[in-house]
């Protein structure tokens, strides 16, 4: 857990230099060049470019997209097309993107931490790994937070329901189970590292998660920081968040690493890639890209009012992010690489 806290400082500052200098790296990305490249040439992209979202319209993720699609719009002047692909936790969007197209750069997919990680999946292990994916930028970082409801007595903050529940058996609620899941995760760290007596009911998705919890049904809740925005007007708030510094989003919510009871880093990311064997000029086109679309105002706003948190990544750090956690989550579940 070290390592990773660590790699999120490293990368940090890495990106601070990024901001000065123009936004001109793209981590282990370069530039290929040569005259005969389509880049070069002119010649790409000359139609629509099409992003493959595994979930249903209306979705914070599918607006993500959206945006983005907007933006690169502006940016490649050529339509950015968003088509819905839901189902599997983007397995069946991702089938599509690596066996049922062509490796010309015009299609890209969303790609989601957690359920990257389905090739460690006891329950239905994937074939596919991190490694089958031309990975272009990642845009998002949403932190994982705890929350207790306004009225609660037994605990009022991190350490005081550290203490209840190592005496006192709690429930909580997850749209999945074990490595892929971020909530169950933390569960899972809560046990291990506190000797926390939890029990952890599967849903259908966050919603019903949330609903079952100001029901009354569970104890507290574990959730991505994006899905607890409107904490405060439905009667509950988050008391910790598992991320290197405080959010810009929850200014008041302090980091378990500040409280000194564990340096736990956990999220989920939002990115985007290509499948492989796409020519590398056109890799590095795309790249320069979805690095400008952060830059875009209206993007920006977009996504802030979603309360997405915007973190870069590309290259060597994109890879390296989505492993180390993956390394973490595999420490904690007792999982072989």
């Amino acid at each position: 857990m070290k390592k990773l806290f660590a790699m999120f400082l490293t990368a940090a500052m890495a990106l601070s230099l990024v901001a000065c200098g123009g936004n001109n790296s793209t981590g282990s990305t370069g530039s290929t060049g040569g005259d005969t490249s389509v880049v070069a040439d002119g010649t790409w992209p000359d139609k629509p470019i099409t992003i493959l979202c595994g979930y249903s319209a209306g979705g914070s993720s599918d607006l993500g997209c959206r945006y983005v699609a907007e933006a690169l719009r502006k940016e490649l002047g050529v339509p950015v097309v968003v088509e819905n692909v839901p189902g599997s936790g983007s397995w069946l969007a991702w089938n599509q993107l690596l066996n049922n197209t062509e490796p010309d750069g015009y299609t890209m997919a969303l790609v989601n931490l957690s359920a990257m990680y389905g090739h460690y999946d006891e329950a239905n292990p994937r074939e596919t790994t991190l490694d089958d994916f031309e990975l272009l930028a990642n845009h998002v970082i949403d932190y994982q937070v705890l929350a207790i409801r306004s009225d609660e007595t037994r605990f009022t903050d991190y350490a005081s329901l550290i203490e209840y529940a190592k005496e006192n058996p709690l429930i909580l609620a997850s749209a999945t189970a074990g490595i892929t899941s971020g909530d169950a995760t933390v569960a899972k760290m809560l046990e291990k590292e506190h000797g926390c007596q939890l029990t952890v009911i599967p849903v259908d998705g966050a919603g019903d998660a949330t609903t079952m919890f100001l029901a009354g049904e569970t104890d507290f809740l574990s959730a991505n920081l994006g899905d607890v925005m409107d904490a405060e007007a439905n009667g509950y708030k988050p008391i910790v968040i598992f991320a290197p510094e405080r959010s810009p989003f929850a200014p008041d919510v302090p980091t378990s690493i500040e409280l000194g009871l564990d340096d736990y880093v956990s999220f989920s990311a939002r990115g985007y890639a290509y499948m492989p064997g796409v020519d590398q000029a056109i890799v590095d086109r795309m790249t320069e890209a979805l690095i400008k679309v952060m830059d875009d105002e209206d993007y920006q706003n977009n996504m802030a009012a979603m309360g997405a948190q915007l973190e870069l990544y590309t290259g060597d750090d994109y890879y390296n992010l989505l492993m180390d956690q993956l390394d973490t989550r595999l420490e904690l579940w007792d999982v072989e690489k």
